[in-house]
């Protein structure tokens, strides 16, 4: 009785000092926002370090593996904090090697194809300006910018700029300059926090759970760690597979445009990686894209592009993206599409890849939940497709069973209608 009454007044005890917090933070709001924005820029270099950390790890776990397998085939004890920075020395040199085969090979292409672009516009700039000028659109201002833009003007404008406002130009350096070192100092911060959080990932694991089992109820702590591992599964999934399906949907169409010498293939190839990590309908619109960039110099060869695109998408998503992405996000499309276009609107390309996981994480979670509700209250809710569905494979089932049923049948009234016949003089022996 007096440990209830003891525990009676903890709680009330707490209720009474949340309340007075509630209402002090309430009363000085401001303050409270002023503090919690200065302890998140704080926070800042932490969050983005961790992100880092979460997304290098994927390949490093991929190396991990990789050396944990030659360990056991070589009979070697498994040294998991040696594989760990094996896999970041191996993840660093294979993504520098990526950025200097993009730079060697791509980025060449990619400023070719930019100029073709510039003077395929400047050629269709009179029949543009023709087309426009039947419907009353004139051009007249955009074409006496053109003919008076020279590059002795720009010089001259910016030389008096700079003689009229140069102290302002010093002010502008200088905080340049401290903003700059700012960003380098922040950066250094995050990358050495990340590679500080990969070295230690398994202690960190282990500790964490060690905080919540200790802390919290058996049962809630058993929730958030179920919770916490989907996370992890889902957004490496998700992050791995999406990322790797756009490399290969590049790659192979920039060999197809220039197997059949397609113009801009650096541009759209680059597009099409980027816009791919967007489900459904990034890789549609890069073609899309990449169909109207071409069409501006050669119609034919536009359609060339589109046949191949389809081609290679047709490819890609009959034989890699079931192979590579499969059911990694275990997300319908309309959610995965709505996802995509919440994320987007809020948080741009990140938020795309960001919410797309999420959406799946919180949609695994209703799913379980309404299931084990509904299997607890003894209710089995079908659509009427699903039903239909069901008494399709039942009615099959039945024909099937039928069928073997009177083949058997048939056979047994074979063996008693068979005739056996004996010879006569071995009876007369007998």
């Amino acid at each position: 009785m007096e440990n209830q009454n003891r525990l009676t007044f903890k709680q009330q005890l707490i209720i009474a000092l949340s309340s007075v917090t509630l209402f002090v933070a309430l009363w000085n709001f401001r303050t409270v926002i002023g503090i919690i924005g200065a302890v998140i820029s704080y926070l800042t270099p932490l969050f983005i370090g961790a992100c880092m950390a979460f997304i290098i790890n994927i390949p490093i776990r991929g190396f991990e593996k990789l050396f944990a397998w030659v360990q056991r085939k070589l009979h070697v004890k498994s040294r998991h904090t040696l594989n760990t920075y094996l896999g970041l020395l191996f993840s660093i040199a294979t993504l520098t090697g990526i950025v200097i085969l993009f730079i060697k090979y791509m980025v060449p292409d990619i400023t070719k194809s930019a100029e073709e672009l510039v003077d395929a516009a400047k050629d269709n700039y009179p029949k543009a300006k023709d087309f426009l000028a039947k419907y009353g659109i004139q051009l007249q201002g955009v074409e006496s910018f053109i003919n008076e833009f020279s590059v002795d003007k720009v010089v001259d404008l910016l030389s008096g700029y700079v003689k009229i406002n140069s102290k302002e130009m010093v002010d502008t350096v200088i905080s340049a300059a401290g903003t700059t070192v700012s960003i380098v100092i922040t950066a250094f911060s995050c990358i050495v926090f990340s590679i500080y959080m990969i070295s230690g990932k398994k202690k960190l694991n282990i500790q964490a759970r060690k905080l919540v089992y200790a802390y919290t109820p058996k049962k809630f702590a058993d929730k958030a760690c179920y919770i916490g591992s989907l996370f992890h599964r889902t957004f490496t999934s998700f992050i791995s597979s999406q990322c790797l399906d756009a490399l290969l949907l590049a790659v192979i169409l920039y060999g197809a445009m220039l197997l059949f010498r397609l113009p801009y293939a650096g541009i759209i190839c680059v597009l099409t990686g980027i816009l791919a990590l967007i489900p459904y309908v990034g890789a549609l619109s890069s073609c899309a894209i990449g169909t109207l960039l071409i069409l501006m110099t050669n119609p034919v060869k536009a359609l060339v592009f589109l046949a191949a695109f389809m081609v290679v998408q047709q490819l890609e998503g009959q034989f890699i993206y079931p192979h590579v992405v499969g059911g990694s996000v275990g997300l319908p499309a309309i959610w995965t599409l709505f996802a995509a276009l919440l994320g987007g609107e809020m948080m741009g390309l990140f938020g795309i890849i960001f919410f797309i996981p999420l959406a799946a994480v919180v949609y695994t979670l209703i799913k379980e939940g309404v299931g084990a509700r509904l299997h607890k209250k003894g209710i089995v809710v079908e659509s009427p497709l699903e039903l239909e569905e069901r008494e399709k494979r039942r009615l099959q089932t039945e024909k099937r069973e039928k069928r073997k049923s009177e083949r058997l049948k048939r056979k047994v009234e074979k063996r008693r209608k068979k005739v056996y016949y004996y010879d006569d003089d071995d009876e007369d022996e007998d």
